[in-house]
């Protein structure tokens, strides 16, 4: 098993606050600024945006998997994450991101399950154990009705 790996990237500037990312591993090019809050266009992706996102795909993927390596068939799953901004000693960092998976399984018995697993995805999730925010697990597991 391979125990290191690299993400490369390009980054390229197409204004003051605007720039274009790219990536030699054929994916789809990325437009990115600063927040509007800090004088950036309105519709772009942030640095911000993408930390928040960082975590929240990281958390999905990393459940999706274990509940595969487990045998725990997931209905569905979505997210609603929040990073939040603070301000210390002039400085701008993310202070915390609360992450909201929403999990839906079909099988009722295995709710208690489910919920092992989202919190066991949480602390082996590489991105939230890399970053030195605060990550907050506020999910729900639900058990569809359709099945």
């Amino acid at each position: 098993m391979i125990d290191a790996h690299d993400y490369p990237l390009h980054l390229e500037s197409t204004g003051p606050k605007t720039g274009v990312l790219t990536s030699p591993d054929d994916l789809p090019k990325l437009d990115v600024a600063s927040p509007p809050e800090f004088g950036g266009p309105v519709g772009t992706w942030s640095p911000e945006h993408l930390l928040v996102a960082a975590v929240s795909c990281c958390l999905m993927t990393t459940f999706r998997a274990i509940a595969e390596m487990s045998n725990l068939d997931v209905v569905e799953y979505s997210d609603d994450p929040v990073g939040h901004l603070v301000r210390e000693d002039s400085l701008y960092r993310i202070e915390s991101v609360t992450l909201r998976p929403r999990v839906v399984i079909s099988d009722p018995e295995k709710v208690d399950k489910a919920w092992r697993l989202l919190e066991k995805a949480e602390r082996a999730c590489l991105v939230s154990r890399s970053v030195s925010a605060e990550i907050n697990l506020e999910g729900s597991v639900e058990v569809s009705s359709l099945v």
